[in-house]
């Protein structure tokens, strides 16, 4: 499946600290995927050849699967408290974001609102009013700094075209709600994450890709709720064993949503930076 597969060194994503474009690419995987599960429908579930894991774990893992692509057809838009921590190894220094997020897919058109109002820096409140968006409303993705007076703002999608920067093949991480089983392990060695202090109706998966060079991240950890089959820990490994985790919760799931997904270039004091889809 080549459309699965995708170096993203040259994608046009704007420059951003690694916290914040690893928050895009943890929640990526968790919320999407519905246009592929409404236009493909698996008639038939088959593991790679060379699955070499116990029937029964691979059975296991197979339900899990299956539960993510049905739940990938009902989701419409949910919003949800966030807290997004990066362990930076070489320092030992822990940056914990803190905010909230808005998810809304309607009509085949995808927006989502990340909005940070706390900093945390090894325990210790660095910003209590951090005042950062990361924002895609459908074609621009904003990321807009309030405390360092940074907007930019860059065209991801093609004039005319609807584009959705989290689903499969088109964002910086594959995600598995929404995806036919076979697909998922045909890229990725899936595992069973097992743990005993897994909080109770948690299931995890661990992905690996096949092709290490496709991916810019070692493996991906979920942590799902089998209640609604939504994510409730994500932990990503980069290359260098740094790990960032995604923690959701108070999440609020297909109820009518008033959210503004647009945010206004800001006025002068301001360092703007705005790309059009042709200049990247």
């Amino acid at each position: 499946m080549k459309h699965l597969r995708r170096n993203y060194q040259n994608a046009p994503w704007p420059p951003m600290r690694e916290m914040l474009a690893t928050v895009i690419i943890l929640l990526a995987w968790a919320y999407c995927g519905m246009q592929a599960a409404t236009a493909q429908q698996s008639t038939e579930i088959s593991a790679p050849a060379e699955n070499s894991q116990p029937a029964a774990e691979h059975a296991e893992i197979l339900t899990i699967l299956k539960a993510l692509q049905q739940r990938g057809k009902t989701l419409h838009n949910f919003q949800a408290h966030l807290v997004v921590q990066v362990h930076h190894l070489r320092t030992d220094e822990k940056d914990m974001n803190i905010g909230h997020i808005w998810y809304q897919q309607n009509n085949g058109t995808t927006k989502f609102d990340i909005r940070f109002n706390m900093l945390v820096v090894d325990g210790a409140i660095a910003k209590r009013h951090a005042d950062h968006d990361i924002v895609f409303d459908g074609h621009w993705l904003i990321n807009r700094n309030g405390s360092a007076k940074i907007f930019r703002k860059i065209e991801i999608a093609a004039p005319g075209k609807k584009f959705n920067p989290l689903r499969l093949g088109q964002g910086p991480i594959p995600i598995p709600i929404g995806q036919k089983p076979a697909d998922v392990e045909k890229e990725f060695h899936v595992q069973l994450l097992k743990n005993k202090k897994m909080p109770p109706h948690t299931v995890g998966l661990k992905l690996v890709p096949r092709d290490k060079s496709a991916f810019t991240f070692v493996e991906v950890d979920f942590w799902i709720n089998t209640h609604d089959w939504l994510p409730v820990k994500i932990v990503r490994t980069d290359p260098d064993g740094t790990p960032t985790t995604a923690l959701l919760s108070k999440i609020v799931l297909n109820k009518p949503m008033r959210h503004n997904f647009h945010l206004s270039p800001p006025g002068q004091g301001w360092t703007v930076v705005v790309k059009h889809y042709h200049d990247h």
